[in-house]
């Protein structure tokens, strides 16, 4: 490629002798790359930066490794995510497959939390997955719970966060003392089987009684700096911060950047976890202030105004048009109606902020479409500049995807759960895998789709890559459907310049180019020589940020 430097006398960091994977309009492949302060001043070979290298530059031989652009994961928790730990006094016990294989380890780790708890305080677990026990593939029950903790209101989440399991004494701060008491809240949100109270809860009521569970401003810190930690491992310099407790969330994440503790880059979307009216009022609360989205610096912008629509995926929980493959009788949780939904986007639209919300399955995503499509009528021109957002996306036939593409719509979508779960996707959706995470579909129509983590609920980095481009469940070693499959390079431009350009910033990052912020990250190996399916193998060497490396990890011996 030809050479591209920004005038100056000597470069204060170099890497030469690279795959060098730019990411800029003709998708280059270069050999060196040059950064004085905190911006990359030159980019092209490794002969052609000699002339400005001197003593000072800290030069460093990527023999033949990948460069490429720090991995932007539009959609993750950080506080959330951090809450989660193997320590048994974590805000949130980690009950994923690498902490518990079995559904006895899960309750045996209960059993443990509450010899550590005083009586009446909250035990909070997240991450279990019951088709991946090794034992009984169920949820634990009411009883199980009640036999354990007693004493001790108990909040057993499922991995994607959408289908929990409360024992009865947290059943108690619902006002729910009996079946009967079920009818207070949306059908099926307060499950009865059999006449009995099985202590599930869905949807939105679990968010409200989530909302119950207090997690300390300290902890809220240590876990957003946990996840600082693990983000710069997986390579990940720039975050969509897509929901967090709250008030108090927004304030720390916000100090913690302005600051520079926290170096990844944040955009925040106004939303919280613990549900409807929680984000109702915060959203609000914003418009009515007449903010806009965007506010902040290269730290640290405010982002969308979000609501949430329906439930997860992997349980599954959320709002199809036809019923789940494996049990047509299966709950499809829906917690906005489409009127609502339309009338809310327009809401925010009018606002001039940007609008997403999480919408997985197909119907809701056909509520989000149907509701732009009310408001791109007004001002195509316009709408399309605001590039509104869907996160999750999950599935979307054809006939959404063109009408997403009239109207300039930039899904963030999760090709990583396909490497965690994607066999659970084959046996809950079976042949509509072949429009699930549609990013062949989405990128052939000319969508600027990003790819995310959604941590906890997802592995990060590389990883959301390898499910982009194999569509293989590593749990499982079982091949899913292929047919939304894409390319390295074309994976590679998802997970970075199109995250940039959702939060109107590919003009400073996103690309190794001139004049663009020095975020970057080196691969163990290079990503494009080596056979696609081993993808998931490489490691993140070093992750820079400004410039800075934030990140590099230990060499490997033997």
């Amino acid at each position: 490629m030809k050479e591209n430097f920004a005038p100056c006398n000597e470069l204060d960091m170099a890497f030469v002798n690279g795959s060098v994977v730019t990411v800029n309009g003709g998708d280059e492949i270069a050999e060196a790359v040059g950064v004085k302060g905190n911006r990359i001043a030159y980019v092209g070979s490794s002969g052609g930066i000699a002339p400005y290298l001197s003593e000072n530059t800290a030069v460093r031989d990527l023999r033949g490794r990948t460069l490429m652009p720090g991995i932007n994961d539009t959609h993750f928790h950080p506080i959330l995510n951090g809450l989660l730990g193997s320590d048994l006094d974590s805000g949130m016990i980690d009950t994923t497959r690498r902490n518990c294989a079995s559904l006895k380890e899960m309750l045996d780790m209960l059993r443990e939390a509450v010899g550590r708890k005083e009586r009446g305080q909250w035990i909070s677990m997240m991450g279990y997955e019951p088709e991946l026990f090794s034992d009984e593939r169920r949820h634990p029950t009411l009883e199980e719970l009640d036999a354990i903790a007693p004493d001790n209101p108990v909040h057993c989440m499922h991995g994607g966060g959408h289908i929990c399991m409360y024992n009865t004494r947290a059943l108690t701060h619902l006002d729910v003392h009996g079946p009967q008491d079920a009818s207070k809240y949306p059908p099926d949100e307060v499950e009865v089987a059999d006449g009995r109270l099985t202590g599930m809860v869905r949807g939105h009521t679990h968010f409200k009684l989530w909302g119950m569970v207090d997690y300390t401003e300290a902890q809220q810190v240590r876990a957003a700096m946990k996840s600082h930690q693990q983000a710069l491992e997986a390579g990940v310099t720039s975050i969509g911060d897509m929901g967090e407790c709250g008030p108090t969330s927004y304030h720390i994440m916000q100090k913690l950047c302005r600051d520079g503790v926290f170096k990844v880059r944040v955009n925040m979307a106004l939303h919280s976890i613990f549900g409807k009216a929680y984000s109702l009022e915060q959203n609000g609360h914003w418009m009515s202030l007449g903010f806009l989205s965007g506010l902040g610096d290269e730290r640290f912008r405010v982002g969308p105004c979000k609501f949430m629509i329906d439930g997860g995926s992997g349980g599954p929980s959320c709002a199809t048009r036809e019923p789940y493959s494996h049990d047509p009788a299966l709950v499809r949780e829906r917690g906005w109606e489409r009127e609502e939904v339309w009338d809310y986007i327009k809401r925010i639209v009018d606002a001039e902020c940007q609008c997403t919300a999480h919408a997985i399955g197909d119907l809701a995503v056909e509520f989000m479409v149907e509701g732009y499509e009310r408001c791109f009528r007004e001002n195509p021109e316009k709408f399309r500049r605001m590039r509104h957002r869907i996160e999750h996306c999950t599935l979307t036939d054809q006939d959404l995807i063109d009408r997403m593409a009239a109207m300039n719509i930039c899904p963030s979508v999760n090709a990583g759960m396909i490497q965690m779960i994607g066999a659970n996707y084959m046996k809950f959706y079976g042949h509509r895998n072949a429009c699930l995470i549609a990013l062949r579909s989405m990128l052939d129509a000319g969508i600027m789709c990003s790819l995310a983590s959604d941590g906890p609920s997802g592995p990060k980095g590389i990883h959301t890559i390898d499910g982009a481009v194999n569509r293989y469940d590593r749990s499982r070693n079982v091949q899913c459907d292929k047919t939304q499959a894409i390319s390295v390079l074309e994976a590679i431009r998802t997970a970075t310049y199109n995250g940039a350009y959702s939060s109107f910033e590919e003009g400073i990052k996103g690309s190794i180019e001139v004049g663009k912020l020095a975020d970057m990250i080196v691969l163990s190996g290079d990503i494009l020589s080596i056979d696609p399916m081993d993808i998931h193998t490489l490691r993140v060497d070093c992750t820079v940020i400004d410039g800075v490396v934030e990140y590099e990890r230990e060499p490997q011996h033997g």
